[in-house]
């Protein structure tokens, strides 16, 4: 019993989403159809990966190599956040963050007296979400939305452009507020890398990148590539959080039996009759079942298809579920910093709705 309790006080997002999704079953129908295994499937290889990589030194490299490259505490937040904001565009928000993020903290174990380690945090997961907008497949949603409403490829990147120079504006703006504490000369100790490991593990990488962006069937390539890993290091296996893997398989049940309800589907139909109440329904959509299912759930009863794409990636930012990067995110940082959670939440929180209430008050003046 007393393991049970413990089980689901660990881990409260997992358990709140456990409990929503229980309800659910109340107003629909379960079905497998609404849980997107792709998403499981690609996040359970990813995870996989980072963690064989991580053992290899890799990850010790590169924050090595970024500390090197800055001179300050606010130049080392910067770089890191820029390219994840960068790398995002063909990696994915998710991809961006599980491989970037943890180089960020063991760059960070190094200074334990460094003041905004959170809100680097923060700032690396909002410019893995912003600038995963850039492309089609940067993001699920765009996918489907580029999809659904048959966009073409210059109405798209009109849309992903304007959306791409106001976040880079807002970034670089973010961090005048980052401290800026020069970083003492250290003696790198740069660890050895196996280079036959390395180029072993990039292969898989690329394998896994390749079912990602649907190149080859993800359902076949994903789960030769995690046995391959598994096998390479089977204490990976145990490693792999597989709560968060519970928590986003009780997102899609709770949405698309949500969805179900004709109450909610006729509440949304006359909601999002305008530009304006599009983009502001998306992003409240959003904050409570994540940008990803609101794009999903709202597109078939509108024809506002640019403040929908606007709102639901703007709409990312905000509460920790308002994208399921920001669950990553969180969950990663939570790893290295188990007694910061609320602390990183609060963090979050501010830093995010401070970003929301900037590209409100921007998009508005663009509908």
């Amino acid at each position: 019993m007393k393991r049970m309790t413990t089980f689901f006080t660990d881990d409260l997002l997992f358990t709140i989403s456990f409990v929503i999704a229980i309800i659910s079953l109340y107003f629909g129908a379960f079905s497998l159809k609404t849980i997107d295994f792709k998403v499981i499937f690609c996040l359970f290889g990813l995870m996989l990966f980072v963690k064989n990589v991580e053992n290899l030194g890799i990850l010790t490299f590169f924050a090595e190599k970024m500390i090197d490259f800055s001179a300050t505490t606010r130049s080392l937040i910067r770089n890191i956040v820029l390219l994840s904001f960068f790398s995002s565009m063909l990696l994915t928000n998710d991809v961006a963050i599980l491989t970037l993020m943890p180089i960020y903290l063991t760059i960070i174990k190094k200074f334990p007296t460094m003041t905004d380690k959170i809100a680097g945090a923060v700032l690396l997961i909002v410019a893995a979400n912003l600038g995963s907008s850039f492309f089609p497949f940067g993001n699920p949603q765009n996918l489907f939305l580029f999809s659904y409403y048959s966009l073409s490829t210059a109405e798209f990147f009109v849309w992903a452009s304007v959306l791409l120079v106001s976040s880079l504006l807002f970034l670089l703006l973010s961090f005048l507020f980052i401290k800026k504490t020069t970083i003492s000369n250290q003696n790198s100790f740069l660890p050895i890398i196996n280079k036959k490991k390395t180029f072993f593990l990039s292969l898989i990488g690329l394998f896994i990148l390749l079912g990602v962006f649907n190149i080859f069937p993800y359902f076949i390539i994903i789960p030769i590539a995690t046995l391959i890993l598994i096998f390479y290091d089977k204490k990976t296996f145990s490693s792999v959080d597989y709560k968060l893997l519970g928590t986003f398989v009780f997102f899609f049940i709770a949405v698309g039996n949500f969805s179900q309800v004709e109450m909610i589907s006729t509440f949304i139909k006359e909601q999002f009759t305008t530009n304006t109440r599009t983009f502001f329904g998306s992003i409240l959509v959003s904050q409570m079942i994540s940008n990803v299912p609101a794009a999903i759930l709202i597109a078939p009863f509108t024809v506002q298809s640019q403040a929908l794409f606007w709102g639901v990636n703007v709409g990312g930012l905000g509460t920790i579920i308002a994208s399921l990067a920001n669950l990553i995110g969180f969950k990663l940082y939570k790893k290295y910093y188990p007694s910061q959670s609320k602390q990183f939440i609060l963090q979050f929180t501010l830093i995010n709705f401070v970003f929301l209430l900037f590209f409100m008050l921007f998009f508005i003046f663009l509908l």
